[in-house]
């Protein structure tokens, strides 16, 4: 149904659809618009979605490993417990997006704006979000283990209850200024400094 539906869209719009338990493994819907449309328990691995847009669409149980989502728009959107590792979203716009229970790990983030998202209980570790614009950001539980930082400001922004072992920033250390941290993040951090604590 999800490969017809692709195949079949007039100038590539799906709207008002329900796809529950499809397998659409290498789906090519690249410059597509999804609107009021749920995917549920769907296997779209591999899948290309470049360009596409997706508003108030929700992702539920499914598998999104290594898909490619760059330059993608996302408005009112919900992915819940969703794997979606070594998935790309380099230059994706994210806007009133909500995340919970998913693994996100080893993804790529870069240049992205999160606009008015949440963020929970997700496995990020390892991530690339270098260059990303962040307002108004949510984070609670987010482990982002090793994850990559790099001219990405978090000024403002509350990570006290997420895993920031090992992150990744500049030399200069910028990306740290007014973020807010836990007194165990702060030494954490302190290493990342080289800041002796006596």
């Amino acid at each position: 149904m999800l490969q017809e539906a692709v195949q079949n869209a007039e100038e590539n719009i799906i709207t008002d659809q329900n796809f529950e338990n499809e397998v659409g493994i290498s789906l090519l819907a690249e410059r597509y618009t999804f609107e009021n449309v749920t995917f549920k328990k769907c296997r779209l691995s591999t899948g290309a979605f470049t360009a596409s847009e997706f508003i108030n669409v929700t992702f539920d149980g499914c598998d999104l490993t290594n898909c490619n989502f760059r330059s993608a728009y996302f408005k009112n959107c919900a992915f819940t417990n969703c794997k979606a590792e070594g998935s790309k979203f380099g230059s994706a716009l994210l806007k009133q997006v909500n995340m919970e229970n998913c693994g996100f790990a080893y993804c790529n983030f870069v240049s992205t704006l999160w606009e008015n998202t949440v963020v929970k209980n997700c496995d990020m570790k390892e991530s690339f979000f270098s260059e990303v614009k962040f307002k108004k950001p949510v984070f609670h539980n987010v482990n982002f283990t090793s994850t990559d930082f790099f001219k990405t400001k978090l000024k403002n922004i509350d990570l006290s209850d997420c895993i920031i072992s090992s992150i990744m920033v500049s030399d200069t250390f910028a990306e740290l200024a007014g973020v807010k941290v836990s007194l165990f993040q702060a030494a954490e951090l302190a290493k990342l400094l080289q800041v002796q604590i006596v």
